[in-house]
């Protein structure tokens, strides 16, 4: 595994594995993971690469396993935001114009900010982190 690695980050206290591939350009993201901190609309908004139209806050749900208090700590507001669109080289090997978002994070306690494309092809491990984190990163 000369190209890939897996690294485990954090948002908000919870544990994510993101995958790390220099022959990715561009940092990709599931908007399955984007939908994970978001509940009813607001996540089904998301699912269908809809992030222009949800709102930040989002509202408690019982079926959400997840306590009150921890929903109602979560501001996405600093977790990540819509920035645009650009074509890029998607993890299915084509080209399509993605939705972007600044999303921040945390790994080995230092916070990162990184620009990330929402992929509907990522499947595996949520987010690929591309050759730009990488090389910032410096990994082995």
């Amino acid at each position: 595994m000369k190209n890939k690695a897996k690294i485990l980050i954090q948002v908000k206290d919870v544990g994510f594995t993101f995958l790390l591939d220099k022959r990715m350009k561009h940092n990709l993201i599931s908007p399955t993971f984007l939908a994970f901190f978001k509940i009813g609309k607001q996540r089904d908004s998301l699912l269908n690469n809809d992030i222009g139209e949800v709102n930040i806050k989002p509202e408690y749900n019982n079926s959400f396993p997840f306590l009150l208090s921890y929903v109602d700590s979560i501001s996405l507001e600093d977790t990540f935001h819509y920035v645009g669109k650009k074509v890029v080289w998607c993890s299915d090997n084509k080209f399509r114009e993605c939705k972007a978002v600044k999303f921040n994070f945390e790994y080995e306690g230092h916070p990162y900010s990184e620009l990330f494309f929402i992929d509907k092809s990522v499947e595996e491990d949520y987010a690929i982190l591309g050759s730009t984190f990488w090389s910032s990163f410096n990994a082995e």
